[in-house]
């Protein structure tokens, strides 16, 4: 699991030299706000474009960490070009070239790590829980604010550095990419047996688990909180810089303090499963990503905008941690990528292309309105894990530890 620990803080370290800074580096460029909303928006088109097919190449066809050396090169080399563009339309052409290469990233480690857990599992040997070895994504996500303060200090330089960053540390996910373990697949896994074109191709599979009752429930749910969080996460930083007037050598630590507190969180998701379940952390969830946004759009000052990052860490945990556990537990080893393949194009990337656009929109009018809008979306989808979401039954046995009481956290 080591390598696979070094991916994940790897590609941490790319969105958090990124995603701080992007929209401010966006508006350096002379980018609107509506034309923000469009170049955000590539990022769910990409989401809804290749995740699925690399999830279904890496569960029928190739080795993950293969996947995964050349989406981290495409998405290094297209930063790279990013620094020397200017203009609207080659920015959004560029920029969409980088969210094609990078969106797969999540959902293939995420299906690399259940797929060596639920390797390990079958051996007998001990497997860390999923939230253990995600936590190395959050120590990443720190590491390039700290360096980027001290770099954005200077008056010669602006925010073409965090881009810069972020192509270098693709780089070095590259030469990772060769360390990760390659993955066996039994001999009807990787033929055109008779007995596995009846099966269908693993894409169809995964449909099929996502359309169960509760588990529509669940993705209806989360592509509303996906609507509200992508304004968020879009917008937060010009909030800080235009509404608030906090310089931009400061967005990344404020952003830290938030990812930090997850720290915490993502340590202690183990007890939140077993003590709550995922309806409770959910809803709990929910209600605190409600109150924070409802404080962002009532009041705007340096005060609330830097103390709501208390909410940050459970926010992640409802966001971007309990979904691929959720999901694993729905899923068949014959479509452990897929699932989570599907469900970023189905809910994680079209909630980022509309929630992206209507953002835009909504800011071009008042920065503070969009959190208010992402409040409502929050309510709502809240109230469907409240009332209408149950926790069933797993689908089929867990590809490695989830932290929700099915494994026992050990090293590996």
């Amino acid at each position: 699991m080591r390598a696979i620990k070094s991916q994940f803080f790897l590609s941490f370290t790319v969105m958090g030299s990124v995603l701080p800074y992007l929209s401010v580096f966006l508006e350096q460029r002379g980018l609107t706000m509506s034309q923000i909303g469009w170049v955000l928006s590539l990022t769910g088109v990409a989401v809804v474009v290749t995740p699925v097919i690399t999830a279904a190449l890496a569960d029928t066809r190739m080795q993950g960490r293969t996947l995964l050396g050349l989406m981290f090169a495409g998405s290094g080399l297209t930063l790279a070009w990013l620094t020397q563009v200017d203009g609207y339309w080659t920015i959004l052409i560029v920029h969409g070239l980088f969210a094609l290469a990078f969106a797969p990233v999540t959902s293939l480690q995420d299906g690399l790590y259940f797929q060596r857990g639920a390797e390990l599992e079958a051996r007998g040997q001990p497997v860390q829980d999923y939230h253990i070895v995600r936590v190395f994504g959050t120590f990443g996500f720190i590491v390039p604010s700290l360096l980027l303060y001290f770099i954005l200090r200077h008056e010669s330089v602006d925010t073409t550095a965090s881009v810069w960053c972020g192509a270098v540390c693709c780089g070095v996910g590259v030469l990772n990419a060769v360390l990760l373990p390659k993955i066996e697949r039994a001999e009807s896994e990787d033929q055109d047996t008779p007995s596995r074109k009846r099966q269908g191709l693993p894409t169809a599979a995964a449909l099929r688990a996502l359309c169960e009752p509760h588990v529509l429930v669940f993705c209806v749910a989360m592509f509303l909180i996906h609507l509200a969080i992508t304004a968020y996460y879009g917008f937060y930083p010009v909030y800080l810089t235009q509404t608030v007037g906090i310089e931009a050598q400061w967005v990344g630590l404020i952003a830290n303090l938030g990812v930090v507190i997850e720290i915490g969180f993502m340590l202690g998701f183990g007890w939140f499963m077993r003590h709550w379940g995922i309806r409770k952390l959910m809803v709990v969830g929910g209600l605190c990503m409600i109150v924070r946004y409802l404080l962002l759009g009532f009041f705007p000052n340096v005060g609330v905008a830097v103390g709501t990052q208390v909410f940050h860490g459970i926010m992640v945990l409802v966001v971007h941690v309990a979904p691929p556990i959720y999901l694993n537990r729905r899923a068949d080893k014959a479509f452990r990528n897929s699932i989570q393949g599907l469900y970023a194009m189905v809910v994680f990337g079209t909630g980022r292309i509309a929630g992206n656009l209507i953002a835009g929109w909504i800011a071009d009018v008042s920065l503070t309105a969009v959190f208010l809008y992402a409040m409502v979306l929050t309510l709502i989808a809240t109230a469907l894990f409240a009332f209408a979401f149950a926790d069933g039954a797993t689908h089929a046995k867990h590809g490695g530890g989830d932290g929700g009481g099915s494994a026992k956290p050990q090293a590996a």
